[in-house]
């Protein structure tokens, strides 16, 4: 099928390169950040999808504290903890059952900032 249809074979390609760079840069992550460095990055990544504003992001709902810990190997406490930092410094905000991202940008340079 993909010799027949290269529309279909330039498709998959490009899916594959995409995960492959996503694999790639989650190994990284877990190799060389520290556990609050890949809650940042793993916040980064949840907001790519969810932005509500120019540098707003509205997760909706929020992953749980054990959903995030558990997708970049840590403890719930650790997500807890990180997250009642990000939020002290005004940086996250919990709105009901979405938690908002208020500076994505800033974000993104904590994650710059450490890789």
């Amino acid at each position: 099928m993909l010799r027949d249809h290269p529309e279909i074979a330039a498709a998959t390609l490009k899916r594959l390169v995409n995960l492959i760079r996503s694999l790639s840069d989650r190994v990284y992550e877990f190799s060389t950040l520290a556990v609050r460095n890949r809650i940042h990055a793993e916040l980064l990544r949840l907001c790519r999808d969810r932005m509500s504003g120019p540098n707003e992001a509205t997760l909706d709902p929020a992953p749980t504290h054990a959903d995030i810990a558990t997708r970049i190997s840590t403890h719930r406490e650790a997500v807890t903890r990180e997250l009642n930092e990000l939020a002290h410094a005004k940086l996250v905000a919990r709105r009901g059952h979405a938690l908002v991202v208020n500076d994505v940008a800033r974000l993104a340079d904590l994650v710059d900032a450490e890789a």
